[in-house]
């Protein structure tokens, strides 16, 4: 029989996992950030769950949140990359702060927490939770700080503070959960060029081309859907000036 300290230590970094896994819908996208830029998108992986296409986020990474986007078809009605853009390295130049601390307390429960528990080190568990803690404590008053910034209301700050301080290994994902909040409507053949690098960019654009191509299977070819995600699939296809 396991150790119920073992049990404990992996039950925390099982929480912490399974709190940075984002379940995307047909109609959502993840954009991948590295420090204030946008990296790579992603759709989920291939198969789905209730639904849902599952995507874990580095790990390793919390404090580089993600960014939500909802991809359409059609070609009114949406965000433009030039509008969008600032308006995401704006988010993640405010959530910077809270992203750090948040992923410091995820260090110090997630990491240290567990093993000095493994160990036998009630009184080291103890410290490792106490400054986790402290750290997420403080990320969720510089959260209420930001709160314009970040365009809250004080019921999502209320909201995102509870979950960070009464689930501790949450806490490291609260820069992922801010970021999570908001979201950008694009037309599919947009997103190559929300500022990805050029080598990047091309990638991408075939990517979405062929998650496109995956979704058109699930229409006959005789309806508007099928023929606006064909449009889409195109304008993919021709070389952006």
């Amino acid at each position: 029989m396991p150790r119920l300290e073992a049990v404990l230590a992996l039950a925390l970094l099982g929480v912490y996992l399974l709190d940075s896994v984002h379940f995307l819908s047909i109609g959502d996208a993840v954009l991948v950030t590295r420090s204030e830029r946008l990296l790579q998108v992603t759709f989920g992986w291939p198969f789905e769950l209730a639904g849902r296409r599952p995507y874990l986020a580095n790990p390793l990474s919390p404090f580089w949140p993600e960014l939500r986007i909802l991809w359409t078809s059609s070609a009114v009605g949406n965000t433009k990359p030039d509008v969008a853009i600032p308006q995401m390295l704006a988010l993640l130049r405010a959530t910077k702060p809270i992203s750090r601390l948040a992923a410091l307390a995820g260090v110090f429960i997630v990491l240290i927490a567990p093993v000095v528990l493994v160990v036998g080190r009630e009184e080291l568990f103890l410290a490792s939770a106490g400054l986790s803690f402290v750290l997420a404590l403080a990320a969720c008053c510089m959260l209420g700080v930001r709160r314009k910034a970040l365009g809250l209301t004080w019921s999502q700050v209320i909201s995102l503070s509870l979950v960070a301080l009464l689930c501790l290994p949450c806490a490291a994902n609260l820069g992922r959960a801010v970021a999570g909040r908001h979201s950008w409507t694009l037309a599919a053949s947009d997103i190559p060029a929300l500022g990805f690098s050029v080598t990047d960019g091309r990638q991408i654009q075939c990517r979405v081309s062929a998650f496109l191509s995956q979704v058109r299977r699930l229409f006959p070819e005789d309806t508007t859907e099928y023929g606006a995600l064909t449009n889409q699939i195109n304008l993919l296809g021709k070389p952006r000036l």
